[in-house]
């Protein structure tokens, strides 16, 4: 018999060792929790920090979901039938999506620090979508009834990217590249607002009016573009390159200041330059 216990014993050392090891690695890979929930609230949390949270309780049918990983947080709320989807990836990083009355938001973040806002709150339901990676920050909200759609995207550490639609509905799209740039998009009563900025630019587009377009598009630390409509069906464009500034709307005449052999134009009710 004790032959037999000395003979086994590397072996049953071995299955330990191969437990402990298994054990381990598993932990190394336990850096992510989900959660998913229709008619209640689930809050989760990994032992390196890893968070997530799901509440769908007010309201029911609705559909939470959440899921981070890499030391990320995630939290999603749905309430009155609607749909809140969030995802965050990595050291810092943050997503949060908030929607009712049938509404669906989603936020996506990617990267050490990144953070992504979906959120809808009122009436009219609609839609709400943002995406931040390496590092930017990105914002879509609706915060007012009349529903509409609400997108924002950010790429890049220091990068913003900001969407708006508030009452009577419309689409906001905010697109943002490059450390220092800046994309912001407000829409209302029907208008349609396009702000993309990159290589440290600024642009700002704002539709308030139904059928009324804006759109701003900027590129160039120091550089700005303006686009702004507030009469049905006017049309407003605005581009500015390489730092310059360019600014136009239906209510005043148009600026465009080139730059650095850049490019300054505007198109609108009110005259065009560039």
């Amino acid at each position: 018999m004790r032959t037999r216990i000395v003979q086994m014993g590397p072996a049953i050392a071995a299955i330990v060792l191969a437990l402990m090891v298994a054990r381990t690695e598993a932990f190394a890979k336990s850096d992510h929790e989900s959660c998913s929930t229709t008619s209640t609230k689930v809050t989760l949390t990994a032992a390196d920090g890893t968070a997530v949270e799901c509440d769908a309780s007010v309201g029911p049918p609705n559909k939470a979901t959440a899921h981070a990983s890499d030391h990320g947080s995630a939290g999603s709320t749905a309430n009155d039938g609607s749909q809140a989807v969030s995802s965050a990836s990595g050291v810092g990083a943050g997503a949060s999506a908030e929607a009712e009355d049938g509404a669906i938001s989603r936020a996506t973040a990617k990267g050490e620090d990144s953070f992504a806002s979906a959120l809808i709150l009122g009436t009219g339901g609609g839609k709400a979508t943002s995406t931040a990676t390496d590092g930017a920050e990105a914002d879509a909200d609706i915060e007012s009834g009349g529903g509409g759609n609400a997108i924002a995207t950010a790429k890049d550490a220091g990068a913003q990217a900001a969407s708006e639609v508030n009452g009577g509905g419309g689409k906001a799209n905010s697109v943002s590249g490059g450390e220092g740039s800046e994309a912001v998009a407000g829409a209302a009563d029907g208008g349609a607002a396009t702000a993309i900025a990159s290589k440290g630019a600024q642009a700002t587009a704002g539709a308030l009016a139904a059928g009324c377009k804006a759109t701003a598009t900027g590129s160039g630390v120091g550089g700005e573009a303006q686009a702004n409509c507030a009469n049905p069906e006017s049309v407003v464009t605005a581009v500015a390159t390489k730092g310059s500034i360019a600014k136009g709307s239906d209510a005043a005449a148009p600026v465009c200041t080139p730059q650095n052999g850049g490019i300054a134009k505007v198109r609108s009710p009110m005259g065009n330059c560039g």
